[in-house]
């Protein structure tokens, strides 16, 4: 009696399967195809926007507690040119009350030992804001030993970008740092050991 019944099961749960894969191997109409990409599109959209919504958190959060690093991708001079740079080595790098600043240029000589400037100091009149549209902003001044620098990132409201506008007093230079701005512990950046 167990023999059948297990038997009876066996056949029932193979033609269960055998007409779900029959199933699954009907061909799609145009229309649903379109409504099965259409579907896959809007999922893809929601990942991303729900991603860059943790990542913007996180950014916010550093931001705040000033422990972040702003990973330059590209960098802008007064003038308007623009290069992209790596983001391992072009940073911003905040830890409560220290500021570290690195250009790296490669192929050209710097004073860091990977082709730019390397530059400490410590950050005073720091000072935050909300624009209508959600953009975080932080303002502050960097005073070292080789630099004295008005310091102003604009973190996006939908995503971890950032801007970071480097106004120097003490030669009337201005450089723009564009890239990603991320908690100080997730940072993949390489700092140099020859710096001011």
């Amino acid at each position: 009696m167990k023999r059948n019944t297990l038997t009876l099961v066996a056949i029932l749960i193979l033609g269960a399967i055998s007409s779900s894969s029959f199933a699954e191997g009907k061909e799609l109409t145009k229309q649903e195809k379109k409504e099965l990409r259409k579907e896959k599109r809007a999922i893809r959209k929601s990942e991303r926007e729900r991603y860059n919504q943790e990542m913007h958190d996180k950014a916010y959060q550093a931001l705040k507690d000033l422990n972040f690093v702003l990973e330059a991708t590209s960098l802008q001079n007064k003038r308007g040119k623009m290069i992209n740079v790596s983001d391992h080595l072009n940073f911003i790098s905040i830890e409560k009350d220290k500021a570290t600043l690195q250009l790296s240029f490669r192929g050209y000589g710097g004073l860091n030992g990977l082709g730019g400037i390397t530059l400490n100091g410590k950050i005073r009149n720091e000072k935050f804001s909300t624009d209508k549209h959600g953009n975080q902003y932080l303002e502050f001044n960097v005073m070292g030993a080789a630099i004295h620098a008005e310091v102003r990132i604009s973190l996006n409201a939908s995503d971890n970008f950032a801007d970071a506008s480097v106004d120097a007093s003490t030669r009337s230079s201005k450089i723009q740092f564009r890239g990603s701005l991320v908690p100080k512990d997730d940072t993949r950046t390489y700092k140099s050991g020859f710096d001011i």
